[in-house]
């Protein structure tokens, strides 16, 4: 993730920041940024999506990828939760939330032409709903 936004858009932090500095990270402009753009930049998720899962470079990604992909990212990057360490219970809590809204939309048959698109439009009434960030 940090590869592909670069230093310029976004600073690098580990599981050994000082908590300080963590959470001036979690709450400065350009993690701000970053964040929303995981969640409106389907190119963007497309890139690190295929950083993470390089033997699916010329293909597109599954919904359970990009569900996994978003939910690390709404770890480490949402502005609300202090937190950036993941857990198995954190993940599959995610995972299966946005899974559940990817498949609530398809009930209704919208398609379109890619994963990426189909998960950015449901994202924000997602979120909005779950409020995924106060639970870890």
């Amino acid at each position: 993730m940090f590869a592909v936004f670069g230093e310029s858009k976004l600073e690098w932090v580990d599981g050994n920041t000082f908590s300080i500095k963590l959470a001036e990270w979690k709450t400065s402009d350009k993690t701000r940024a970053a964040y929303d753009e995981i969640f409106s930049n389907h190119e963007l998720l497309t890139k690190i999506g295929h950083s993470v899962f390089k033997q699916k470079k010329e293909e597109h990604l599954s919904s359970m990828h990009c569900a996994y992909i978003l939910s690390i990212c709404d770890i480490l990057l949402n502005p609300k939760s202090s937190r950036i360490k993941c857990n198995d219970k954190s993940v599959s809590r995610r995972v299966n939330a946005f899974l559940v809204s990817i498949r609530s939309i398809s009930k209704f048959k919208i398609y379109f032409l890619n994963t990426y698109k189909l998960i950015i439009l449901i994202i924000s009434k997602h979120l909005n709903k779950a409020n995924l960030s106060h639970r870890n």
